[in-house]
């Protein structure tokens, strides 16, 4: 289903069903629908067209909703960024994408300033304000736009922008052919089927934010905002006893955040059927105490990318304590039991360094082919190559399978590092550190903590007689990358290691923070 189908056939089934809600009220289909026709005339009227990029820079509302939702509805193509993004990354992205529109809510307003450089026609509010270029003011003064714009299947839906290995953020682009295979998405229930359907929303910016906000209006569910953003754990949960939540999406380390929530035992959360996490590993303590907690849910962890497009594989934890095969929950699942999901399983290969299969049990570069998977980078044919080969997305991640068929990930051979659910590149970082009068030569690597998840470790050595903490360090990071890329460790030694042939060898350099461990992710 193309994705301009979506809204315009729910709000015909079920207009007077609650569509979104936040602090500010609800909106039925019905009013969802007439906002978006407005706000979609109202880019109509700016001329922007089919394939033009419209940029939406906030945290996740209703408005920004309902910007990516005109924009598909005139042909344009959304792309949603980050807002938690430092300055200068958020330039980098918007001048990639070149829009010819960008959206923003009034909290990135002095953004405006770094970006007025760039050939952006129009800067439009999101804000509900009376400024000729508002969201607020199509609402009011634009006529209903009357034609949808009717795309080609495999024309791009979408732009996700997520972490380059060059420090460059990369442009995911996904069809509406691609997106209409995601889990949730049952053409032959015709969409519109799950009324009482309730999400809560946590980032639109990403996969899981688009996953969530896309499935929700097909199913002709209700979209629930939390009142701030970050998102916190307690937030969380008042919600999901003041809306009855059944099922809930995590990412990162939120799952656990709020397993260890003082007095969790004595909340009621009894409506949750099924939750998912994903982005970062979860202890066996966490799932233990997990299924006393949502005693009625089904937990799923899953393994997904970006480009993907949606998930590679999912791990049944209550399955895992049920047959008592604890030794699983180090895994990402049976590939094989997608449909579980309504989801065609992707073909998964394990490959050497030339492309050939590994054993069974060996590790090696995981690979898949499916329906779901990217088009591509956006403007960037280079890393589109290297990631897409005859069919096959180079994941990147290194795994391998045991006799059963379930898949472990074992350690990335992409430089990154996953905080909660994010990917933070060893490189950019690297090069932002770089740049500090006191540091001779830097690498960055993940390092475990003590219970779940890894932090951000920068391990230097130092000019001369230079001192540096790691006060100092989070200070000159602020300004050129984002919070959560900034180091939240400072190793300072008075040389790195290098291969035979002189380069940096950073499997020698991590080896010391993961004695122990049988794996090289936490």
């Amino acid at each position: 289903m193309l994705l301009s189908k979506i809204l315009p056939k729910t709000a015909q089934m079920h207009p007077t069903k609650n569509a979104m809600r936040d602090k500010n009220g609800t909106l039925t289909y019905d009013q969802l629908f007439n906002k978006v026709n407005r706000v979609a005339q109202g880019f109509h009227d700016l001329a922007i067209k089919p394939g033009d990029r419209i940029a939406l820079i906030s945290s996740p509302s209703p408005y920004l909703a309902i910007a990516e939702l005109a924009a598909v509805a005139i042909g344009a193509i959304p792309v949603t960024i980050f807002p938690g993004l430092a300055a200068n990354e958020i330039k980098n992205i918007v001048q990639d994408a070149a829009p010819t529109a960008l959206v923003y809510s009034s909290e990135q307003s002095q953004l405006l300033e770094s970006l007025s450089s760039l050939p952006i026609a129009h800067f439009i509010s999101c804000t509900l304000d009376q400024s000729p270029l508002s969201l607020q003011s199509f609402m009011v003064h634009c006529p209903a736009l009357v034609d949808w714009h009717e795309a080609e299947p495999d024309d791009v839906a979408l732009i996700i922008y997520t972490g380059g290995t060059t420090g460059r953020s990369k442009g995911v682009m996904h069809s509406h052919r691609h997106i209409r295979n995601w889990s949730f998405m049952n053409l032959e229930r015709g969409g519109g089927h799950n009324t009482s359907k309730k999400s809560i929303v946590m980032n639109q910016a990403h996969l899981t934010g688009q996953f969530v906000l896309w499935t929700t209006l097909f199913e002709g569910g209700c979209l629930i905002y939390p009142n701030e953003y970050p998102v916190r754990a307690e937030e969380i949960v008042d919600i999901i006893e003041r809306e009855q939540i059944r099922f809930l999406g995590t990412v990162g380390l939120l799952f656990r955040d709020i397993v260890l929530m003082e007095n969790i035992k004595s909340r009621s959360l009894q409506s949750i059927e099924g939750i998912s996490c994903g982005g970062a590993p979860i202890s066996e303590n966490v799932f233990h105490q997990a299924l006393t907690i949502f005693p009625n849910a089904q937990i799923t962890e899953v393994y997904s990318q970006t480009e993907s497009g949606q998930f590679i594989s999912f791990l049944n934890i209550n399955q895992c304590f049920h047959e008592g095969k604890l030794n699983r929950l180090v895994s990402v699942g049976n590939p094989a039991n997608l449909p579980y999901w309504g989801q065609q399983a992707f073909q998964i290969r394990i490959i050497n360094e030339h492309g050939q299969d590994v054993k069974q049990g060996e590790t090696g570069e995981i690979i898949c082919k499916g329906e779901q998977i990217m088009l591509g980078y956006w403007n960037n044919p280079v890393e589109t190559n290297h990631a897409l080969q005859d069919g096959w997305l180079y994941t990147g991640d290194l795994g391998r399978f045991d006799e059963d068929g379930y898949l472990y990930l074992m350690d990335r051979k992409k430089d990154i590092i996953i905080i909660d659910g994010a990917n933070v590149y060893c490189s950019e970082v690297e090069e932002a550190l770089s740049k500090h009068p006191s540091i001779r030569e830097v690498a960055v690597v993940g390092t475990p903590l003590l219970v779940d998840g890894e932090e951000v470790t920068a391990v230097v050595s130092l000019k001369g007689d230079a001192e540096l903490t790691l006060t100092d360090l989070k200070i000159f990071c602020h300004e050129q990358i984002a919070p959560f890329k900034i180091p939240t460790r400072l190793e300072i030694v008075a040389s790195l290691p290098r291969t035979s042939v002189g380069k940096l060898n950073k499997a020698e350099l991590k080896k010391p923070y993961w004695l122990g461990r049988t794996r090289m992710i936490n």
